[in-house]
C-alpha cells in the first residue's frame, strides 16, 4: 500500500515529538538528590540502618523500631527528597508510638542505580517485603504513607498487597494533569505518558483511606486531593491543612496532623484485625 511521503513524514515528527516528550517527562518527574544521608547524634531512638537487594541494585533505608507490637508506617517520600529531609515529621509518628520504615529509591540517597519509573515503583514493594518476609511484620499491622509522587507505588501496593491502610499526602491525579498545570499554555499533556494514573488507581482502592493536603500547596494545586477525594471509595477521610505547603503539613498544624494520622493507624489497624 503506497503513503504518501507527507503522511510519514508528519508520523515520523509525531513520534519524534513523543519520544522527546516522555524523556523530557521521565527528567521532569525524577529529580534524585543524594546528600549527606545521616541521622543527627541527638535523634532518639537511632534506626536500624538496612540496605535492600532488590535485584537490581540494593536501596538504603531506616526503620525506626518503637514498640515491636506497634503498628508500622511504610513511608514513601516523593520527589527531590531523601530520608534524611523526612526526619523532623517521622519524629512526630515516633512519638505517637509508631513503628516507621522509611527508604530512598533507587538513585537517591545511599541507595544504588538510577531512578526510573519502574524502578520507582518495585522500589516499594522491596521495601515491603523486607518487613514482611525478613522482620516477620504482619502486613495487617502496616500502613502505607505516599506522599506526594510516593503516592504512585504507595497505592499500587494497597491494591495489591493486604496493608491496614493507606494515607495519601500531597499527591497528585495523574502526570497528565500535573503537566496541564505547569503548562498550561502548551499541549504537553497530549505527550504524557498514562503511567502513573492516581485516579486509575484510587477507584479500585478496597482499603481505609486518609488524604492530607495543605491549601497553600503550590506543587500539586489543592484540587487534586479533593478530585481523590471525590472518586474514592467510601469510608473515605479528608484533611485539609489551612496555609500548609506541600511537606508543611505537620508544622503547620501539628495537632490536627499527627491527631489525623494517629486516628486513622489506630482505626485502620483495628478494622483489619477483625
Amino acid at each position: 500500500m503506497w503513503i504518501p511521503p507527507t503522511v510519514l513524514g508528519a508520523g515520523l515528527m509525531l513520534a519524534v515529538l513523543i519520544a522527546l516528550g516522555r524523556r523530557h517527562e521521565a527528567r521532569s518527574i525524577f529529580q534524585p538528590s543524594r546528600g549527606d544521608i545521616r541521622v543527627p547524634g541527638d535523634y532518639h531512638p537511632k534506626p536500624q540502618d538496612l540496605f535492600i537487594d532488590t535485584g537490581n541494585g540494593a536501596i538504603h533505608g531506616w526503620f525506626f523500631a518503637v514498640n515491636r507490637d506497634a503498628p508500622t508506617i511504610l513511608y514513601i517520600h516523593g520527589n527531590a527528597d531523601t530520608i534524611v529531609q523526612r526526619l523532623p515529621v517521622i519524629k512526630g509518628y515516633i512519638g505517637l508510638g509508631l513503628n516507621v520504615f522509611i527508604y530512598d529509591p533507587h538513585g537517591y540517597g545511599k541507595s544504588e542505580g538510577t531512578a526510573g519509573k519502574s524502578n520507582f515503583v518495585s522500589d516499594a514493594f522491596a521495601a515491603y517485603r523486607h518487613l514482611t518476609e525478613q522482620m516477620r511484620i504482619p502486613p495487617g499491622r502496616i500502613v502505607v504513607l505516599g506522599q506526594s509522587l510516593g503516592g504512585v507505588p504507595a497505592l499500587r501496593m494497597a491494591n495489591s498487597e493486604p496493608v491496614a491502610g493507606l494515607i495519601l499526602e500531597g499527591t497528585f491525579t495523574s502526570i497528565r494533569q500535573m503537566a496541564r498545570d505547569r503548562y498550561p499554555l502548551l499541549p504537553l499533556w497530549l505527550l504524557a505518558s498514562g503511567d502513573f494514573d492516581n485516579e486509575r488507581e484510587i477507584r479500585r482502592l478496597k482499603i481505609p483511606l486518609l488524604i492530607i493536603n495543605g491549601t497553600a500547596d503550590s506543587t500539586v494545586a489543592p484540587y487534586h486531593s479533593q478530585r481523590l477525594f471525590d472518586i474514592a471509595p467510601k469510608p473515605c477521610e479528608y484533611i485539609r491543612i489551612e496555609g500548609a505547603g506541600h511537606t508543611t503539613m505537620f508544622e503547620t498544624a501539628p495537632d490536627i496532623y499527627y491527631g489525623a494520622i494517629a486516628r486513622f493507624v489506630q482505626s485502620a489497624v483495628a478494622r483489619r484485625a477483625r
